[in-house]
């Protein structure tokens, strides 16, 4: 983009959303090359800009819902990815800065895609801002520039999920990411489990590693596995097959559990939710803490498992209730 770009109005009008995003299948065999399937939820974060007359730089006003401890954590990393995003659509903080407010329903923590959200937020409001003319795979490459400033170097799966929203999947072919929609004839309601625990993406996915190396055969066998249920989920996500879709969740997480990456907290979540009347539930992300995610029939069912959950299940730190719209938007993707 040529030139430096200049406000052309005072502050923001529009409602400039990120979705939130989980994965429901493929954790850590994505790696591998399978094809992982990922949710971006209907629940987001918004962002409005306020121009800064004569006060250049900008300047953060956070209000979303965050776990607690959430913000002061990223506060540096979130700093960074906006810097990002300002410099690659070349945007004039030099004279005249801006105030960013962060807010809405998505509640960041740990695997539900908080950074993608704010960055997508943060380039739609730009868009408007300063006039750039983007469309969604440009707003989608702006915001895949500023998770750089999170996580080093995004796949782009949660940028793709914020930006579009809706059912992904996600594979890398030859080290390039591919993405597609996922049709979704009916309406997801999902319950998601913060265990509260944040383990490490970088030991775990080694651990991971090293299995494959020790025991190539048996994670062949793995892999062959979870073609056979990412195939299978696909298909109950077309037909609106909620529970074939709970039973394959199920599945999964047998296979999460065989790669050591689930730990007590989360089966805990599962057994519980399970009993709660969840169609399905498993862990989602990089395991050994972090979140799980269970499938209702209904959003009634969801509220029960909710209720429950939050009542009786004492590894559940923190439940939310989530969904995935009904939508059919083909994207191509392109970072």
């Amino acid at each position: 983009m040529a030139g430096q770009r200049k406000a052309v109005k005072a502050q923001t009008t529009g409602d400039h959303r990120g979705f939130g995003k989980v994965i429901l299948f493929g954790e850590h065999v994505v790696v591998y090359g399978a094809t992982a399937v990922v949710a971006g939820v209907s629940e987001y974060t918004n962002c409005q800009l306020r121009l800064t007359k004569g006060v250049p730089g900008f300047k953060v006003v956070d209000n979303r819902p965050a776990v607690p401890g959430y913000k002061v954590e990223k506060a540096a990393e979130q700093r960074k990815a906006h810097e990002l995003v300002m410099n690659h659509l070349s945007i004039d903080l030099s004279v005249d800065g801006l105030e960013i407010t962060l807010a809405g329903p998505l509640v960041p923590s740990s695997g539900i895609g908080a950074s993608a959200s704010d960055v997508v937020a943060l380039s739609r409001a730009l868009n408007e801002m300063y006039a750039l003319k983007l469309n969604e795979e440009e707003i989608n490459h702006s915001a895949f520039v500023g998770e750089g400033g999170y996580h080093g170097t995004p796949s782009g799966v949660d940028n793709t999920a914020a930006t579009f929203g809706g059912l992904l999947t996600y594979r890398r072919a030859g080290g390039v990411p591919k993405f597609a929609s996922l049709p979704v004839p009916t309406p997801l309601y999902i319950v998601v489990v913060s265990t509260g625990i944040t383990a490490s993406t970088t030991k775990v996915v080694g651990d991971v590693r090293k299995m494959k190396e020790d025991k190539p055969e048996w994670f062949a066998g793995v892999m062959s596995s979870y073609d056979n249920i990412v195939t299978a989920a696909s298909k109950a996500i077309n037909a609106g097959d909620l529970k074939g879709l709970g039973a394959l969740l199920d599945t999964n997480h047998l296979l999460c559990r065989d790669l050591t990456i689930s730990c007590p907290e989360l089966e805990d979540i599962v057994t519980h939710s399970k009993r709660l009347g969840a169609l399905g539930a498993k862990m989602s992300g990089t395991g050994r803490g972090g979140i799980a995610v269970a499938l209702a029939a209904s959003k009634e069912d969801q509220e029960k498992i909710a209720a429950g959950l939050t009542k009786d299940c004492k590894s559940a730190r923190f439940v939310w209730k989530y969904s995935v719209a009904p939508q059919a938007t083909k994207s191509k993707a392109k970072l």
